[in-house]
């Protein structure tokens, strides 16, 4: 039977009329689950339980297929229960009160699909949770705390990244390194901020050092580099001088091209 032709489960419509009952039980469990913080409280629990009900209607690949209307719900769950542990030991009391509260009540002749289905989603869920929560963490180790911009780990990624591109269809992309007085919160903070508002939607802008800023800016030559750098300069930037180097002038090797810029922003 083709999925569009397929009668809805049962189990679809006792999730919408009984969510109030589903999420007291729901709650109840997390309370009491010694896995579980006292008095755990799952967040958006109502809505959670209707993106079940909706995922429940829709065609379901088996397996670990992608359901992004469910990943979208599941990952707003997952940051708003503050840790991957709590959320998924909540998604595993979620279970267990449907469990409880539903199986008898839907018809025999859905029984396995339903108990299939439900344990499908439920998996897919504690499965988004954990697959977000790590894409969180790593992007975390990318990040520099007291700026707010991608750090030096970021910049060789994403600069690698780059030169690929640029080689493989032949468009030029630049570096743009800016030195300023090391140490100093009233510079770092607000040169940050200028460089982070002064290139273009798309290029990013990094902290590489104590005294160190950078930015790739793509399909662009070194002038591009000198006329942010002028910009920030006029707009009234704190202090600074400054580096470019660029793909085809200075090669395709992502160290040569951060030492070039960083030697020239020593020079000038």
């Amino acid at each position: 039977m083709d999925a569009a032709d397929r009668k809805p489960l049962a189990i679809a419509k006792l999730l919408r009329d009984d969510i109030d009952g589903i999420v007291d039980d729901w709650r109840e469990l997390c309370r009491w689950d010694p896995m579980l913080p006292p008095h755990s409280n799952p967040p958006i629990a109502a809505a959670l339980v209707s993106a079940l009900a909706d995922a429940i209607d829709r065609p379901q690949p088996l397996g670990w297929g992608p359901d992004p209307e469910m990943e979208k719900v599941v990952g707003g769950y997952t940051m708003s229960a503050g840790s991957l542990d709590v959320a998924i030991g909540q998604l595993v009391c979620l279970g267990e009160s449907l469990r409880r509260r539903l199986f008898d009540r839907i018809p025999a002749d859905e029984a396995d699909e339903t108990h299939l289905r439900l344990e499908m989603i439920i998996d897919r869920a504690i499965g988004a949770a954990a697959q977000q929560a790590a894409s969180r963490a790593e992007m975390q180790t990318l990040i520099d705390a007291p700026t707010g911009l991608l750090n030096r780990y970021a910049l060789e990624r994403d600069l690698r990244r780059e030169l690929a591109r640029s080689v493989r269809y032949r468009r030029p992309v630049c570096v743009l390194v800016i030195c300023f007085q090391a140490g100093d919160p009233d510079v770092v903070a607000p040169l940050a901020s200028a460089l982070r508002d002064g290139v273009r939607a798309g290029d990013l802008a990094y902290r590489v050092g104590d005294n160190e800023l950078a930015a790739i800016l793509a399909e662009s030559t070194a002038d591009v580099g000198a006329t942010v750098a002028a910009r920030l300069e006029a707009d009234g930037a704190p202090p600074f001088t400054y580096g470019i180097a660029s793909h085809p002038d200075d090669g395709a090797d992502p160290e040569v091209i951060l030492d070039v810029a960083h030697r020239r922003a020593s020079r000038t």
